[in-house]
């Protein structure tokens, strides 16, 4: 779609929030036009266009800077004053693998990596009590190695689905990018970010929680991991899976790839 087909966006609605269990972002304003991230319960997002019927809107993503496409009819407004608040304020981050919370009057189930933003101002108009059935830990309050690995392992068998942040189906990068903001870090989502975020450790330093990065027989970075321990990386392949890697640059097998050599290792957490 061309830019000047499309028309801006209310400035007074311009700043949106989800409110829904998530909400898809797409590559173009139609359905099944390729899935590139979603938004989770209580995540923020900025609107940019809206197309001439009013009903896709062009968003920029805070969780990962994504620019896509969603539904006009799921969009939620906020003030731009809360907007801005909400990116430095503490949250409480669901952990729970399913979630429930009365909002308005209704239930709704929400998934881990979900933001709760409970008790400190107006962003969910809340006029009466707000109910939530879950676990869920302080965004400020950083995990340690251990209990990352932890979180990580706990989306065990999610499917694959390029694009997906959900419990039922997660990207690769989305995957590692959904984990540490659970553990209260920023991970970027993409392989070519991957490569120069955080510091580059050696393989002999390494500590549960770095960021493994694979490469392949043409030594290109293609795939990532969390390291969990005795020479073991959690990542999606099929699905969210545990397999063993050689840390010392070494090629494995071909049939082994997405695995087939390390070639960096990043530590993220500070």
């Amino acid at each position: 779609m061309q830019k000047e087909n499309l028309t801006k966006w209310p400035i007074d609605e311009k700043y949106g929030i989800c409110r829904l269990s998530l909400i898809s972002v797409y590559q173009e304003p139609r359905p099944g036009a390729g899935l590139l991230t979603q938004i989770l319960f209580g995540e923020t997002y900025e609107v940019e266009e809206v197309t001439p019927d009013r009903k896709w809107l062009k968003v920029k993503v805070e969780a990962d800077g994504v620019l896509g496409w969603m539904p006009a009819a799921q969009h939620e407004a906020i003030p731009e004053e809360a907007f801005n608040f909400y990116k430095d304020e503490d949250f409480q981050v669901v952990t729970s693998p399913l979630s429930s919370i009365k909002f308005k009057g209704d239930l709704l189930y929400i998934l881990p990596g979900s933001s709760l933003h409970i008790g400190s101002s107006e962003l969910f108009d809340m006029d009466g009590t707000l109910e939530f059935k879950g676990n869920s830990r302080h965004y400020k309050d950083k995990a340690t190695g251990e209990e990352l690995v932890s979180l990580a392992q706990m989306f065990i068998n999610v499917p694959f689905l390029s694009g997906g942040r959900g419990f039922f189906g997660i990207g690769s990068g989305s995957f590692i990018q959904l984990v540490y903001k659970i553990a209260g870090y920023k991970a970027p989502k993409y392989i070519s970010q991957f490569v120069e975020a955080g510091k580059e450790i050696d393989y002999h330093e390494i500590q549960l929680g770095d960021v493994v990065i694979f490469g392949n027989n043409k030594d290109i970075p293609h795939h990532a991991g969390i390291y969990i321990g005795d020479n073991q990386v959690i990542h999606v392949k099929g699905k969210v899976r545990m397999d063993t890697v050689k840390l010392d640059g070494t090629k494995m097998a071909k049939n082994n790839s997405p695995l087939y050599q390390v070639l960096k290792i990043r530590r993220l957490m500070k």
